[in-house]
């Protein structure tokens, strides 16, 4: 005999899912009210920064350099620290003047310092990379202007990395010049999001050297970090050379001519057939002409 569920119990289920979407919605809701109430109190309280710090003018003498104290209000409210207050990350700034603000390679300090309070996760990870030490959150990822990687305005983004990667002479001149030769750099430079960027290849926060067993360009290495978007790359792939320019001696000396040859015979062959469409065209009017004559 099938059995049914009685109406009283019926009622109490409905009655539980009723209270249950209502408590869920209400909870989202107030959690939804706080962010509000938290970014218009933080929003408040930087309109007091932004009177000055707004006027694109703004300009001071530190460390024997005019610096810029401009920050783009609607660059800042789009970036992902929009929402924090001016101090989350200016720290040292307690009075107004700012008789204390930090400068130089102290300021840079202080910011990385700021940044890894809140990003411990990457601070592990860093801290074992060749640029520990060396190169700044700030350097790669911008100061008030940063966004997620996915943003094709964000510092990191895909078309945006080979140009971070060699601003401020980190790594410019021979090793930006053969990225920018290479199949990866063109497809990347030109809109890929497929080809490898720099970090596709290198990493990012955890960057090894390339001597080092761990780094994913050794070449222990190497094939793996290519099956990443190559099939079955073999062992071959780490003896290939990369970073090397197009000149006649060297790693690049090959490619170098190879190039050179498909060019002259692209010319050689062009030209050929522009003298043989010439002289087409030359016996197609001398026929015509001929055959004018005749029938006259």
């Amino acid at each position: 005999m099938k059995k049914t569920m009685s109406p009283l119990r019926l009622t109490l289920l409905i009655l539980m899912g009723l209270f249950l979407c209502w408590f869920k919605q209400g909870t989202a809701f107030g959690a939804e009210e706080q962010f509000a109430a938290k970014l218009a109190e933080n929003r408040r309280f930087n309109e007091g920064c932004l009177r000055c710090h707004g006027a694109i003018g703004l300009k001071t003498k530190m460390d024997g350099k005019i610096v810029s104290l401009y920050v783009d209000e609607g660059e800042y409210l789009v970036s992902q620290h929009g929402t924090n207050r001016c101090t989350t990350c200016h720290r040292d700034i307690t009075e107004y003047p700012h008789t204390g603000a930090l400068t130089g390679e102290k300021m840079r300090v202080a910011i990385d310092n700021n940044c890894r309070d809140c990003h411990k996760d990457v601070t592990a990870v860093y801290s074992n990379s060749v640029h520990n030490g060396k190169v700044r959150c700030s350097a790669c990822h911008g100061v008030h202007n940063i966004r997620k990687k996915e943003d094709a305005l964000a510092l990191v983004a895909k078309q945006q990395i080979p140009h971070t990667c060699t601003a401020a002479g980190c790594h410019s001149g021979r090793i930006k010049e053969s990225y920018e030769e290479s199949f990866h750099g063109k497809a990347v430079l030109l809109g890929s999001q497929k080809a490898a960027s720099c970090v596709d290849c290198h990493g990012s926060h955890e960057i090894k050297g390339p001597g080092m067993a761990a780094s994913p360009v050794s070449k222990t290495n190497t094939p793996k970090t290519c099956a990443k978007c190559h099939f079955k790359p073999e062992v071959n792939f780490a003896a290939g050379k990369e970073h090397f320019l197009l000149e006649k001696e060297g790693e690049g000396a090959p490619m170098y001519y190879t190039l050179k040859f498909f060019v002259w015979l692209t010319i050689i062959v062009v030209t050929l057939l522009i003298i043989h469409m010439q002289l087409e065209l030359y016996r197609k009017l001398r026929n015509a002409l001929a055959s004018g004559e005749q029938q006259h």
